[in-house]
């Protein structure tokens, strides 16, 4: 069942193994959104979910060649990243536990990716993708989180981590004409984020005056962001979940924490099946 309205991720890390779980659950039960709007990690798990490759996300990070190869202070000394980008981005859906790229460009789905632009500071969005070689390069990009992995170049343009400029596409969304959304958030509900600027990363990023004017309001826009969230729910425009557990940090390699996470979403999907069938009036499948 495709369904013509929105589906917005969040990003979050290995935290975005929480918004994995319920995409597997959409994927077993046939739940497609036409629109996928997402952000840094969650752009990497919405590849299966178009690709409609259960549990892909999950064996991905875990169970291929392990967390800690992938992401690990070795990385960033040796690489300049703390992701092994090519091994992330490039082997493991190519070779190792290859994505089905056929499927995903023709699945009548579109997959909206989100990045910075470190000169301007603004949101840069992507969904129109060439090739499969394109599209790992825009995941790439819009995972390049500040300091701790390098600055992607995309068409000349310097490119960082998307949740940088909007962590929560929903606007986005909005404004593209989605009049109902299923939002998958990575922080628990009453989270907010604390109205302070990491000072490593504007001194990283100094001579790029728009990008650290940007990390200054994005405490601001995040919490505006999670409100508007929480009055579209209130408006009955959209539906929202977030996790229920203790959460890992950003950058987790403890593979039996990230499991239970995983666990937590897939779980938590059985509740969200039915109320997407619900909310959405979804017949049949």
């Amino acid at each position: 069942m495709l369904v013509d309205s929105g589906l917005v991720l969040e990003g979050g890390g290995t935290r975005a193994l929480f918004s994995a779980g319920i995409l597997d659950r959409l994927i077993e039960n046939k739940i497609y959104f036409k629109n996928v709007y997402s952000v840094s990690a969650s752009a990497y798990v919405a590849l299966s979910y178009i690709s409609k490759q259960n549990g892909w996300s999950r064996n991905a990070l875990l169970n291929t060649v392990g967390i800690r190869k992938l992401f690990s202070w070795w990385n960033f000394f040796t690489r300049g990243s703390v992701y092994n980008t090519k091994l992330m981005f490039y082997r493991i859906p190519n070779e190792i536990l290859p994505i089905d790229f056929d499927e995903f460009f023709n699945s009548g789905q579109r997959l909206t990716m989100s990045m910075t632009d470190l000169r301007t500071g603004e949101p840069v969005y992507i969904n129109d993708y060439k090739d499969k070689d394109y599209l790992m390069d825009m995941c790439c990009a819009s995972n390049s989180f500040p300091v701790i992995t390098r600055t992607r170049f995309i068409d000349g343009r310097p490119m960082t981590d998307g949740g940088m400029a909007d962590a929560i596409p929903i606007r986005r969304a909005v404004s593209d004409g989605m009049k109902k959304n299923l939002i998958i958030l990575t922080q628990q509900s009453r989270y907010r984020k604390k109205l302070k600027t990491s000072k490593l990363i504007t001194t990283r990023y100094f001579w790029h005056r728009n990008f650290v004017k940007t990390m200054r309001e994005r405490p601001y826009k995040y919490n505006s962001d999670l409100d508007f969230v929480e009055e579209l729910v209130l408006q009955k425009q959209a539906l929202a979940y977030y996790p229920e557990i203790s959460l890992p940090k950003l950058i987790t390699r403890d593979p039996v924490k990230l499991n239970e996470l995983y666990e937590h979403g897939y779980e938590m999907g059985k509740k969200v099946v039915e109320e997407v069938k619900d909310f959405f009036e979804i017949k049949g499948e």
